[in-house]
């Protein structure tokens, strides 16, 4: 009754009481009740609301300190702890909305208590001066993702939050949406300090992901932390992405975003990219389950980043193939300029549908077969001069890159669909328009060399530059005799197909893609789903990737004899935000 009528006074005396006598009950009372209080004063006294939150905050931090005196199944500590949650939670809000926010010092006073606050970063990943803004993650629900992960521990599970303004060569690889991570903070209380005699405070961020235990007392803490809600928050901005999946079928000439490798998480140099590559009308949205699906797992998270990589699929696959290779070393060598680093020479690769033939050129030698299947005239019978020799070879000819270590075919037309010579897809075809150059191209190309293309090829040639569905054809020679080309024996590679639950076997499809083009002899395991072309979105194909995986931290471990990525140490080596 006393809280409701007089807080403060009701405060005042349980304080007392606590000096008196600091028994567990009575300090989480207190904590529990500073809480409380601070919560009702938030908007209409937010200054006096921060102080009863550091208040609650600094009790509860004296017993977590001494935790090893206590019994770590004792309700009252587990309310301690929660407590101590909700405080970080309502000050780091609260101080977030003071002149200078958390890149000012600030000094905060309740009763007879003085906080001098400092923001601080915990690991590589979380300065004060990386992010825009911090949002509580358990104020937000999210929908259309299938789960949500979250841990349990010490600290407030927040949203980091900071503007892409494109001011650097990393942020170019970031997601345009917003740089979105999840952040776990705590406060920590040290002496006093200055004249005043102001209780030392430090509120200190930290990338649970990266960072998912904190030493406090001398004992080793999980950090709580939510791991889908910051991916649902960037998922929430990305409408203007989500549109050009038409437009960079239909005319991959205009789309704003026309070919880009994203850092989804920050870049730590010990731990495996994976890089997904969507397929035919889609974007990276297409990994939304999968990507939370890995954030989720533990074992997966402390081992492996996640990339992703956006591309116009109007363009032909070896055009954006090319384009593809071009841009992961571009990436490599931007973040690993000294190539140094183990990210940078262990990546696997996943590729979904056309997206695949993209992942499939940097696994595999293409010798002469590819420019054979097409044109009559060796290449070494031309031009050096030729002005689109250079071109011609960066398509047509590449080498597997060593630093793909494994790779994922995720229903993959490797020979082709027959979707591309029916109706719908001569209806779409007919629409797609491609830049004026690529016609120009090809034209001076034809014109500058006589029955430079095979007869069986010409066909593709006969309207210009040709766009991604006409070759998706069974027909296209450059697609069969990529088929044929095998895969670099030093590459383990997976297949996951769809067979629309009808029990799979080699009559089987997933509606778009049959078994007979999706299958690839050699392959480490082959998987049927129960699943149509949007096989990336199946609970068993999810899964069989995890399995993957895994299945490759293990060997990597045997292999090296050592500790696997990610396990030797939180922030070792460099990272980039």
């Amino acid at each position: 009754m006393l809280l409701r009528r007089n807080p403060d006074r009701a405060l005042l005396e349980l304080q007392a009481i606590v000096s008196r006598c600091p028994e567990i009950g009575e300090v989480a009372t207190l904590a529990d009740l500073n809480c409380r209080y601070g919560r009702k004063l938030e908007r209409t006294q937010p200054q006096k609301a921060l102080g009863l939150y550091l208040n609650a905050a600094a009790l509860a931090y004296e017993r977590i300190a001494n935790w090893n005196t206590l019994s770590s199944t004792n309700a009252w500590n587990t309310r301690m702890v929660q407590s101590y949650n909700q405080a970080i939670v309502g000050a780091a809000m609260l101080l977030q909305r003071l002149p200078g926010g958390l890149r000012t010092n600030h000094v905060v006073s309740v009763g007879d208590q003085s906080f001098w606050i400092e923001a601080q970063s915990g690991d590589a990943f979380s300065g004060p001066g990386l992010y825009d803004q911090w949002l509580s993650a358990d104020d937000w629900n999210q929908m259309g993702l299938s789960h949500r992960y979250r841990n349990e521990g010490l600290g407030a599970r927040l949203i980091a939050i900071r503007t892409n303004r494109q001011a650097t060569a990393l942020e170019a690889h970031q997601p345009d949406e917003g740089i979105i991570h999840p952040s776990t903070a705590i406060l920590r209380f040290g002496s006093a300090y200055g004249d005043a005699g102001a209780l030392k405070t430090s509120l200190v961020f930290y990338n649970p992901a990266l960072s998912p235990q904190v030493d406090v007392g001398g004992r080793r803490w999980p950090l709580a932390a939510d791991y889908t809600i910051p991916w649902a928050t960037l998922l929430s901005r990305t409408r203007p992405l989500f549109k050009t999946r038409w437009t960079a079928l239909i005319r991959p000439g205009e789309t704003s975003r026309p070919h880009r490798l994203y850092l989804m998480e920050p870049y730590s140099p010990d731990r495996i990219p994976v890089i997904m590559v969507h397929g035919l009308r889609s974007t990276p949205l297409a990994w939304e389950q999968l990507t939370n699906e890995l954030k989720g797992d533990p074992d997966i998270r402390r081992c492996y980043q996640i990339w992703h990589y956006l591309y116009p699929t109007g363009l032909p696959f070896l055009t954006s193939a090319a384009a593809f290779r071009d841009d992961v070393e571009e990436v490599r060598r931007m973040l690993d300029p000294e190539d140094r680093d183990f990210a940078t020479h262990n990546i696997i690769v996943i590729g979904h549908s056309m997206g695949g033939l993209l992942a499939r050129t940097l696994v595999t030698e293409s010798g002469d077969a590819l420019w054979n299947s097409t044109f009559a005239i060796p290449v070494s019978e031309l031009d050096p001069d030729l002005e689109q020799l250079p071109e011609l070879r960066r398509m047509f000819y590449f080498q597997p890159k060593p630093y793909i270590k494994r790779a994922i075919f995720i229903a993959v037309p490797h020979r082709g669909s027959k979707s591309a010579d029916g109706i719908f897809g001569r209806f779409v075809s007919r629409r797609v328009r491609l830049p004026d150059e690529l016609h120009k191209f090809i034209a001076r190309l034809r014109t500058s060399i006589t029955g430079l293309l095979k007869p069986e090829a010409a066909a593709l040639f006969d309207r210009g530059y040709p766009n991604s569905i006409r070759v998706l054809s069974p027909n296209t020679p450059g697609l069969v005799a990529l088929a044929e080309l095998p895969i670099d024996p030093s590459t383990p590679f997976h297949s996951i197909i769809g067979d629309r639950g009808l029990g799979g076997g080699p009559k089987s499809s997933d509606g778009v893609v049959p078994y007979w083009s999706s299958h690839l002899p050699g392959a480490s395991s082959e998987v049927f789903v129960p699943a149509s072309h949007r096989t990336y979105e199946s609970p068993e194909a999810i899964a069989e990737v995890k399995r993957i995986l895994t299945l490759h931290l293990t060997e990597l471990a045997q292999r090296e004899g050592s500790v696997v990525a990610g396990h030797g140490s939180e922030s070792a080596g460099r990272h980039s935000p």
